[in-house]
C-alpha cells in the first residue's frame, strides 16, 4: 500500500514538473522573442543616430572650425547630431512618378529649403538633419585644399543599401547612394532619384574645396535616410544599420606672404 501510494506520487511530481517545464520553456522562447524584438528595432534605430562630424589635428592648427550658429558662432572641432529613435524607412519619391504618396505626407523627407532652414539638428521621426557651418579662423594668411569626406565608421546587415545621404553645401545638393544591387531593376547602375554612388566601400562622398581661405564660410547640411523604395529595404535591414561620421581636414596649405 505504501509503495503504491509512493508512487502514485512520484507520477503526480513528475506531471507537474513536466508542465512546469513546459510553461518555463515557452516563457523563455517569448522571452526570447520579445527581446530580439525589442534589440533589433532599437539597434536599428541607434545606428542610423550615432553621426559626429570633427575636424582633424591638422585642419584644426591651420585654423579650420565648426559651428552651429551662425550669430554666436561658438567653435569646435567637433559636432554631434541628435539620434532618431526609429529609423523606419522614408522617401523622397513623394510627388513624382514613382510614389502615390503626395509632397508633405508622413513618410516623405521635407523640400531642402525647409530642413535647411533650421541650425542645428531638424531632425524627423525616421530621418537625421543637421545644418552647421565651417570657417576658417587664423591670425596668418594660410591657404589649403579643404577636403570634406563622409566616412562609413560601421555597417551591419547590409543597411547601407537602402541608405541615403544628402549633402548641401552652400545650397547645392547631391544625394548619394550605393549602386543598384541585383536586387534592383538595373543593376550596378545609380539608384533613382540619386546624383552620385557611394565614393568607395569605405567612404559615402568626398568634396575639395581648393584654396580654402580665412574668413570663408561653407555652409553644410546633411541628411541621412533609408529610401523606402529600394529594393533592398526589407526586413533584413532589421538588427541591422550604419555609424557614419563627417570629417574634414586641409590638403596642399600654404603660408601666404603679406
Amino acid at each position: 500500500m505504501n509503495k503504491n501510494r509512493k508512487l502514485a506520487q512520484r507520477v503526480v511530481y513528475a506531471s507537474k514538473a513536466t508542465k512546469l517545464s513546459k510553461v518555463a520553456r515557452f516563457g523563455i522562447i517569448v522571452t526570447a522573442m520579445l527581446t530580439f524584438l525589442i534589440f533589433a528595432i532599437s539597434f536599428y534605430g541607434l545606428q542610423s543616430g550615432n553621426f559626429t562630424f570633427t575636424v582633424d589635428e591638422k585642419a584644426r592648427q591651420a585654423g579650420i572650425t565648426l559651428y552651429e550658429n551662425p550669430v554666436e558662432r561658438d567653435f569646435t572641432a567637433r559636432l554631434v547630431a541628435e539620434q532618431v529613435d526609429n529609423a523606419d524607412g522614408m522617401t523622397t519619391f513623394c510627388g513624382t512618378e514613382y510614389s502615390d504618396r503626395p509632397i508633405g505626407h508622413k513618410d516623405c523627407i521635407p523640400p531642402d529649403e525647409e530642413i535647411t532652414s533650421v541650425n542645428g539638428s531638424n531632425n524627423g521621426e525616421s530621418y537625421i538633419a543637421y545644418t552647421f557651418y565651417v570657417t576658417m579662423v587664423s591670425n596668418s594668411n594660410y591657404i589649403g585644399d579643404l577636403v570634406a569626406s563622409v566616412d562609413f565608421i560601421s555597417t551591419s546587415r547590409s543597411a547601407e543599401e537602402a541608405l541615403r545621404v544628402k549633402v548641401i553645401i552652400n545650397d547645392e545638393p547631391i544625394t548619394y547612394a550605393k549602386r543598384q544591387s541585383e536586387k534592383g531593376s538595373n543593376p550596378g547602375e545609380l539608384e533613382l532619384l540619386t546624383d552620385e554612388p557611394f565614393y568607395n566601400a569605405n567612404t559615402v562622398m568626398r568634396r575639395t574645396y581648393n584654396e580654402f581661405r580665412p574668413g570663408e564660410v561653407l555652409k553644410v547640411t546633411l541628411i541621412v535616410w533609408y529610401e523606402g523604395y529600394d529594393a533592398d529595404h526589407t526586413v533584413n535591414l532589421w538588427s541591422g544599420g550604419v555609424k557614419l561620421e563627417m570629417n574634414f581636414t586641409l590638403e596642399n596649405t600654404q603660408l601666404l606672404e603679406d
